[in-house]
């Protein structure tokens, strides 16, 4: 009889963290990436300007700018 296959990883234990866990029944990494429709597009100055032809996928890390430095 074959082994059935899981999907599921157990639950880390509180001692040990996820290097309780066994390193095979990890993933290094997932991505998930839809598919872009080509709309909203950028001349190829602007492109080539911003990093993308896509101006829906045009998200500028701000970074510092972000966070609110209250120096008084």
């Amino acid at each position: 009889m074959a082994e059935k296959a899981t999907t599921s990883t157990p639950p880390a234990s509180k001692e040990g963290g996820f290097n309780a866990i066994p390193q095979e029944l990890l993933s290094l990494a997932m991505a998930f990436v839809p598919s872009q429709h080509w709309q909203n597009i950028y001349e190829t100055n602007v492109a080539h300007a911003r990093g993308t032809i896509f101006a829906d996928l045009d998200k500028p890390f701000i970074g510092e700018e972000a966070v609110c430095h209250d120096r008084t």
